[in-house]
């Protein structure tokens, strides 16, 4: 029991040492960034995730060095799932997302996350790319619109807005295609809240939330521009008072 408990440890102390070397090549991000090359996990995910580690190694090494070579042992269930000689139960570090427990329930995961084959997440991807594609091209062409082809119902939007929201969208397509390419179809995925609205994942807003978020940016926009011409407009008289200041020293 001690050699498979010792077996255990070191399996747990080689997961802690990738995930010190992964944590240590990300030196500098935030704990809410992400990469591809640690499959989209947070810096904040990876850290937990080592840690949760370093806790199972802590009880294990006690478990181990307070066995007596040569005795005979009768475990339960709940003995063997401590010294993980059976996949532990519901707060599993090491099990993987498909392992069972010994009563055929499957291990909990921590948080709302779901679980998805690659092949339709690239699918949905490819959803998602092709809607800000067509969005794109949607604004270019208003862009190019002429003063003579607005009406009442349609009047013409200014160009700056129109070139903005034409390459967010561009944008927007490049970053989920770069994740598709990035998917193995043959993998299943985990996805937590940050993954599914970073590949927007979920279903669509309704046309009028999106409507409102988009007017609730561009007023934002527009405000600024305003507060920025205003103080532009104030500069030129501080500089003045402060030049007359001067010059009367």
């Amino acid at each position: 029991m001690r050699q498979r408990i010792d077996e255990r440890i070191r399996m747990h102390e080689a997961t802690i040492g990738a995930l010190d070397a992964r944590i240590a090549h990300r030196e500098g991000d935030q704990l809410f960034d992400v990469r591809a090359e640690d499959g989209y996990k947070t810096l904040g995910e990876l850290i937990s995730e080592r840690d949760q580690y370093r806790g199972r190694v802590v009880p294990l090494a006690l478990l181990r060095d307070g066995l007596v070579v040569g005795e005979i042992y009768a475990l339960g269930k709940a003995d063997l799932r401590l010294a993980e000689l059976i996949p532990i139960d519901c707060a599993g570090v090491s099990g993987a997302p498909e392992e069972r427990c010994a009563d055929g329930n499957t291990a909990a995961i921590d948080g709302l996350k779901l679980t998805m084959p690659g092949q339709e997440l690239r699918s949905l991807l490819e959803q998602r790319i092709d809607v800000h594609q067509r969005r794109a091209e949607g604004w270019k062409r208003e862009e190019a619109r002429t003063p003579e082809e607005q009406t009442d119902e349609e009047p013409l939007l200014p160009e700056h807005m129109c070139a903005n929201e034409a390459e967010r969208h561009t944008w927007r397509a490049s970053v989920l295609g770069f994740i598709r390419d990035h998917v193995d179809a043959a993998g299943t995925y985990r996805l937590g809240e940050a993954d599914l609205a970073f590949g927007e994942v979920l279903p669509e807003q309704p046309g009028w939330m999106e409507q409102q978020e988009y007017e609730e940016r561009t007023n934002v926009g527009f405000q600024l521009e305003r507060l920025t011409k205003s103080v532009g407009g104030l500069v030129p008289r501080e500089f003045a008072f402060l030049h007359r200041t001067n010059g009367n020293e």
